[in-house]
């Protein structure tokens, strides 16, 4: 065969690799490491990426169970140096017509989904037990053995069917640690924590300063739609915007005319400013923002949602710390020989006390700032008094 023809041969292999067959690999090799089908999203990602595995392979960095897996699904690296080439090209054109890399940004475009995947990585990486799964020694196609026991059971039909946590790995039948819905709920705490900073769990109407998004005439600060004020938050993450100033004043004084436009011309400027030193940080587009004393003391935008440091970060941090402290592993085996049973309980208990005590530190370093810069302004204006009546 060519050089041509291998590199053809490359290109076409690699482009007909669809999401399906990336999705089986990975369930092959989590099978091979003893590991449940479920994963941290950004691990799932990585490891059904092509480009990231073709360069991880090209490089000697692959993980040997995904080596094997790929190889048995067909999907292995080719031995010549043209069809890795082709193999490439092919990897690429694949990404560009199924928007592969393009779903990173999707993933990462909310300060919610960035915190879903801080929080399950830093826990999946303080009990690597979350995402783990055991052989049972059993054939999956055994499944009278598997009813005997007691990992599979009989339906009114008497058909026998494997249990929830029971799934197939290349024919051997293998129990997952934790359900994938209870080790979800690890990122309830840390969830509340981020989307409680975003002014989404206010269903009356808008956050403190802030308009409802179905503001009603007598005033905007109240919704006179709750369904439709709910649905909004919930499912499109939208809130309201800045109260007029004469309006805003009246729950915020601490702030200033002057800040408040400030603060203002800040969100709404996308103008790249990328020195750190000013006090302000813009990405290109205004993609990302970061300033170090706005209407919320520090605080960083990503999209217009604004994150403040004091109600935002430390709760969101607090709540992660609470979370990996509870999952973190006292003993891998109970008497009756499962994998720490308690774990994800633990977890969402110290998630939601890391939670709840962030968010009450955070009110406290948020109300100190406010304090201190309405003493501020108050000082200021009164120089201003005794400057004019002298």
């Amino acid at each position: 065969m060519s050089w041509f023809d291998e590199f053809k041969e490359g290109v076409a292999a690699d482009y007909g690799i669809g999401r399906d067959d990336t999705s089986k690999a990975f369930y092959a090799q989590r099978g091979y490491q003893d590991l449940d089908d479920d994963a941290p999203r950004v691990v799932k990602m990585a490891a059904e990426h092509p480009l990231i595995f073709r360069l991880r392979e090209l490089t000697g960095n692959a993980d040997p169970s995904a080596i094997r897996a790929r190889n048995e699904a067909g999907m292995g690296l080719k031995p010549t140096a043209a069809g890795k080439a082709g193999q490439l090209v092919g990897t690429v054109g694949a990404d560009l017509t199924q928007d592969i890399s393009r779903n990173w940004w999707w993933l990462f475009n909310a300060a919610q989904a960035t915190g879903n995947v801080i929080n399950e990585s830093a826990l999946g990486y303080a009990n690597r037990d979350l995402y783990g799964a055991r052989d049972l020694n059993i054939p999956f196609n055994d499944l009278e053995e598997l009813e005997r026991q007691g990992f599979a059971t009989k339906d009114s039909g008497g058909t026998i069917r494997p249990n929830s946590k029971v799934f197939n790995a290349k024919g051997k039948a293998k129990e997952r640690n934790y359900r994938s819905g209870y080790v979800a709920s690890l990122g309830i705490p840390a969830g509340v924590a981020i989307n409680n900073s975003l002014g989404l769990l206010t269903p009356l109407g808008g956050a403190e300063g802030y308009e409802a998004l179905f503001p009603s005439a007598e005033d905007p600060s109240k919704t006179n739609n709750l369904i439709a004020e709910v649905g909004a938050k919930y499912i499109l993450g939208r809130t309201g915007g800045l109260l007029d100033y004469d309006e805003f004043k009246k729950v915020r004084p601490d702030v200033s005319k002057g800040e408040y436009k400030a603060y203002k011309a800040f969100k709404y400027d996308n103008n790249t400013d990328l020195n750190p030193f000013d006090g302000d940080v813009v990405l290109p587009a205004g993609i990302a923002k970061a300033t170090t004393d706005g209407i919320h003391g520090a605080e960083v935008q990503f999209l217009g949602r604004s994150l403040p440091v004091n109600t935002g970060i430390v709760p969101f941090l607090s709540a992660v710390a609470g979370g990996v402290a509870g999952v973190r592993r006292r003993k891998q085996f109970d008497s009756k020989g499962r994998i720490d049973p308690d774990a994800v309980k633990r977890g969402v208990i110290g998630g939601s006390a890391g939670a709840v005590g962030g968010i009450a530190l955070g009110n406290l370093l948020e109300s100190e700032r406010r304090r201190r810069n309405e003493a501020s302004n108050q000082a200021y204006y009164d120089k201003l008094d005794k400057l004019e009546t002298t």
